[in-house]
């Protein structure tokens, strides 16, 4: 018999696996990445294809991946790499290519001023401001600024090293597993024409779009959740 696809959501830059329990997602699997959490420290040199070889040899059987911003990156280098492992991807607000001297400047940045000092830039690039002004704070946010301001400055530099390192536009074709890609409307990091560059790029893709910012799975995860369940509910449909 077919052995069931284990759901595993790869974080975003500066999270750690705890992001994943802001999703009603009953078994879901959410290692901590490589340079975050307790797990943190800095690398110079860490590629994406490093963290998802070790994201492969955390995990056993089939998956379908589910990966938001960073944890997106890392889903594409985890189907290239290892593509009997990968069931089907939700790619969350993500990019197939980082803006090597964008990431460079943010590396830069980071160091220079520390972890706090990148706070609040890096939480108004990932919500929208009227999420930032409720009161009191909504808890995944504050989750956000405790990981952001808990992860060392030199470990965060790596990971931006890393991002803008990543580039697999032109290995994209050879991703034939089903792949939903999700935009957030109110996404800047990763917009819309973006996320449907990607979906076109890739040969077995559907886009959808939630009225989101770039974090979307923490500002809105219930609306996130749902998302996912008909992803999986595809899947099942594709398979023969």
């Amino acid at each position: 018999p077919e052995v069931a696809a284990t759901l595993l959501f790869l974080h975003p830059v500066g999270l750690d696996g705890h992001a994943a329990s802001w999703l009603d997602l009953p078994g879901v699997l959410a290692p901590t990445l490589p340079g975050h959490g307790e797990r943190r420290r800095a690398r110079s040199g860490l590629t994406l294809a490093d963290i998802a070889d070790e994201v492969a040899g955390w995990t056993g059987g089939p998956l379908d991946v589910v990966g938001a911003s960073l944890g997106g990156m890392v889903a594409l280098h985890l189907a290239l790499q290892h593509p009997g492992r990968v069931r089907s991807m939700l790619l969350a607000c993500t990019t197939a290519r980082g803006e090597t001297e964008v990431m460079e400047r943010r590396a830069l940045d980071t160091e220079d001023r520390g972890s706090a000092g990148m706070v609040d830039s890096t939480l108004q690039r990932w919500f929208t401001p009227e999420h930032l002004a409720r009161t009191p704070e909504p808890a995944p946010v504050g989750y956000a600024r405790r990981r952001l301001l808990d992860t060392a400055a030199g470990a965060l530099a790596d990971t931006w090293r890393a991002i803008g390192g990543h580039d697999l536009r032109h290995r994209l074709a050879e991703i034939t597993v089903p792949v939903t890609c999700l935009a957030g409307g109110r996404d800047a990091a990763a917009p819309l024409p973006v996320m449907r560059a990607l979906a076109a790029d890739l040969p077995k893709s559907r886009l959808v779009e939630m009225d989101a910012p770039h974090m979307a799975f923490l500002e809105r995860p219930a609306e996130f959740a749902v998302q996912v369940r008909d992803h999986l509910a595809w899947v099942g449909e594709e398979q023969p």
